[in-house]
This record gives structure tokens, C-alpha cells and sequence, in this order.
């Protein structure tokens, strides 16, 4: 049996939102690395990366600590914080689905959506990461 990580459901939670745009990628984990919590994101579904902004490819990452980021899976790796006009460590799922789907598809900073969406409160996923212990 897998132990639960206490960012396990705010990352089910993007996974859903994700859904939502229609790019849930083939590929997510959540995993400890280094002392810290973190989930990857990546093997996105066809036509929907945009080939000019990412010609090799991306993938998306969350860590308690850095937050959002997109990672060019080309040479250099470069890394670009995901909407850092809208998006912070604990955005609302339905923000981190919105920025996702526009930078995804070459529109790297929207900012922030109108409204959170029903029911986000990042109170208890900030808590539960708070409270870990690796």
C-alpha cells in the first residue's frame, strides 16, 4: 500500500480541473524528493502543446517550496514559473487548469481567473503540508 501524501488531494483535485480544459496528461506522480513534497505533470494529449513556445516537449511540476513551474524537456531544461501574474503554490485548482491550458498552448502569463471557483480554501492542503514531516 502507497502512503497518502498530504499534497496528494490538491493534486487529484488539478488533475480534475485539468480534465476540465481536456488536458489531463498521461502522466502524473506525486512523490517526496530531497526533504520535500512534489508532483510532475507531463505526456500531454495530442495538438494540445503548442510546438513554437515548446518545441521539446514540457512538463509541469509543483513543490511546497517553488510552487508551479513549466520545465522544457529540451538541453537546458529551462525552467519558467507557471502565470506568475495568477498563480501562487496554492492556487485554486480551476487557476492552475486555466494557466495550464494557456501556457500549454503558448500564452504564458493570463493572470489571475475572476473568481476561485466553489469551495477552495487552500487552508487545509497549506496545513497538511505544514504539518509533514519527511
Amino acid at each position: 500500500m502507497t502512503e497518502q501524501l498530504p499534497h496528494d488531494p490538491y493534486i487529484t483535485a488539478i488533475t480534475a480541473a485539468l480534465a476540465t480544459h481536456d488536458i489531463t496528461p498521461a502522466t502524473c506522480w506525486t512523490n517526496t524528493n530531497d526533504g520535500q513534497l512534489i508532483a510532475v505533470f507531463r505526456d500531454w494529449p495530442a495538438g494540445i502543446v503548442d510546438q513554437d513556445t515548446w518545441p521539446d516537449d514540457v512538463y509541469l511540476t509543483w513543490d511546497q517550496h517553488a510552487g508551479w513551474q513549466l520545465i522544457d524537456l529540451g538541453d537546458s531544461r529551462t525552467t519558467f514559473p507557471l502565470d506568475p501574474a495568477g498563480v501562487t503554490t496554492y492556487s485554486s485548482p480551476r487557476q492552475v487548469a486555466c494557466s495550464v491550458d494557456n501556457a500549454l498552448r503558448g500564452h504564458l502569463v493570463t493572470g489571475p481567473i475572476a473568481t476561485a471557483g466553489p469551495g477552495w480554501d487552500s487552508g487545509a492542503v497549506e496545513a497538511a503540508v505544514t504539518e509533514w514531516r519527511p
